[in-house]
């Protein structure tokens, strides 16, 4: 056989295989993203990477050039580095010029005919008076277990800066009745209070204007600077952005400034006057320069530190989350109101040891209520002996209803080996605790659910809504990370006053008594007690740890 028509068939050979592997060769799908994200003027897809998406297809996908997607992702190195799923890549919505073809000029024209999508704006370093460079807002967090490379990833994302979300129109702003409204989606039936649609009823209603603004301004105070910046912030701020940008997909326009902490002391009263919700600062101290420069009407929302409540008596603060003095408050009322004909009340505390001011509340509380109850005071050493206390103080013909009035993990842990024992002598218990009772490691789970635990929290994430689901699953495409309850309180937390100000407009704050809100994983039921300037939350969500094993809402 001459050596040509060996290459021949070599030739054929190869050709069938080639073509055989083409036939079962199924290009990956890749879906055109509906979220823009916006940077130094120029605008980009916002695309997260699936299972077996490769460059080249998403390029292909998308029109534009390989090195167009390597330009746009230069901090991730995708040339050298490549994909990896669930990652957020920034593809640009115009090819460039050397690769513009006419299949490409048609899309744009298609798409330029679809309804605008949610867009998030960073200003340019010229806007900002900074030299650093300036990156797409979304952040590429690592994983909570890795600390080390958990601060330089955010060092290059997280800029102070504007953000805006939009619907794309220039018409006047939608109606609240025109609108779905997102946080309330889910929400159990009787979850909010009945609100009036209009303010006819309030004392001060004839100074009330309904001044709704077409683009609803907030401002993020926050430590963004790498030596201050915690995970806790920034999943605080991740979760406050999502919330935005579900507002603007809902038809609510939104623009963030995000402002680092230290240059609050630059800010004007006339700057934060242009705001209409101004969120942060985190710490009291920082709370206070804030406040010392906040004009009339303007109040400044705090987010995270539950020990700034105190500021709103005498500045125009408001605590978004309950204090631990309310929460335990509730404790008292919840166990009183549960209490029905032939039940007893038992306070437990610690002998010898201090009361935290959270242990006075439930004490004070007591006193208060008028009703009777009985004290059983006892030391971490009398554990195994001060069984026959609890047995003089049982309810023979009801329930047995014991309040937990301590902090100490190893006292707290024995009270409830005690409350155990009774319930396996054969009476009726229920415990009612703190809320800091759930992070004790030496309490087993299952000893909660059999004494029928209850809990008044500022925080309870209920996991079988659809709300909580799609946020969860959105998070994670967004940021390759598990949201956290600082996740969710950023999201509550912008929600809930972007829902204000989109339906009482720029003097919501004098609506603020007659609103409730029901998020994700907190209430929102403000008061301004009398004499106060400012509001503090008051509301909690009630959480019962069932014997037969579920953790309910109530």
């Amino acid at each position: 056989m001459s050596k040509k028509l060996i290459a021949v068939i070599f030739l054929a050979v190869s050709l069938a295989c080639t073509q055989a592997a083409a036939q079962q060769y199924q290009a990956p799908e890749v879906k055109i993203s509906q979220d823009k994200v916006r940077v130094n003027g120029k605008s980009y897809y916002a695309h997260v990477v699936t299972e077996k998406q490769t460059l080249f297809s998403i390029s292909k996908a998308y029109s534009v050039s390989l090195q167009d997607i390597y330009d746009a992702n230069k901090n991730l190195d995708l040339e050298n580095a490549g994909l990896k799923v669930g990652q957020v890549i920034f593809i640009p919505t115009s090819p460039s010029a050397s690769h513009t073809t006419e299949k490409a000029a048609q899309e744009q024209s298609a798409a330029s005919n679809q309804p605008a999508s949610t867009y998030v704006v960073v200003p340019s370093p010229a806007e900002t008076g900074s030299s650093a460079p300036v990156e797409p807002v979304i952040p590429e967090k690592k994983p909570a277990k890795d600390k080390k490379d958990s601060g330089s990833a955010l060092d290059r994302w997280l800029y102070p800066g504007k953000y805006r979300t939009s619907t794309g129109s220039e018409g006047n702003a939608p109606s609240s009745a025109s609108l779905r409204d997102p946080v309330r989606e889910n929400a159990p039936e009787g979850a909010f209070p009945s609100e009036p649609d209009t303010l006819a009823a309030r004392s001060d209603s004839s100074a009330f204007v309904l001044d709704i603004p077409q683009t609803i301004k907030v401002a993020m105070v926050l430590p963004f600077t790498s030596s201050k910046l915690s995970d806790n912030t920034v999943d605080f701020y991740t979760g406050a952005l999502l919330a935005a940008r579900d507002y603007g997909r809902a038809g609510i326009s939104v623009d963030i400034d995000a402002i680092d902490v230290r240059d609050s002391a630059t800010i004007s009263p006339a700057t934060l006057g242009a705001y209409d919700v101004i969120i942060g600062p985190i710490t009291s101290k920082d709370m206070d320069v804030l406040l010392d420069k906040c004009p009339e009407g303007k109040f400044v929302i705090s987010p995270l530190d539950p020990h700034a409540a105190a500021l709103a008596k005498d500045a125009p603060s408001i605590q978004a989350p309950t204090p631990t003095a309310l929460q335990n408050q509730d404790i008292v009322n919840w166990a009183i109101q549960d209490m029905m004909p032939g039940d007893s009340l038992v306070l437990i505390t610690s002998k010898g040891a201090p009361l935290s001011e959270g242990s006075k509340c439930i004490v004070e509380a007591l006193k208060e209520s008028g009703v009777k109850y009985h004290t059983i005071s006892y030391g971490i050493l009398e554990g195994l002996s001060i069984q026959k206390a609890f047995e003089w103080h049982y309810s023979a013909n009801g329930t047995t209803r014991y309040i937990i009035a301590a902090d100490d993990e190893s006292f707290v842990n024995d009270a409830v080996r005690n409350v155990n024992l009774m319930l396996f002598k054969k009476h009726d218990v229920a415990l009612y605790a703190p809320s800091r009772i759930r992070s004790f490691n030496m309490i087993e789970t299952e000893y909660l659910h059999s004494v029928n635990t209850h809990i008044s929290a500022a925080y309870f994430t209920d996991f079988n809504t659809k709300k909580v689901s799609d946020f969860i699953m959105t998070y994670r495409a967004l940021y390759n990370v598990e949201p956290n309850q600082f996740a969710f309180h950023g999201y509550d937390t912008m929600s809930c006053f972007i829902t204000l100000c989109h339906k009482f407009g720029r003097q919501w704050a004098k609506a603020l008594d007659n609103f409730s809100n029901y998020g994700l994983q907190t209430n929102f039921r403000f008061v301004r007690e009398e004499g106060n300037t400012g509001f503090v939350n008051t509301a909690v969500r009630r959480v019962v740890y069932t014997p037969d094993y579920q953790i309910v809402l109530q």
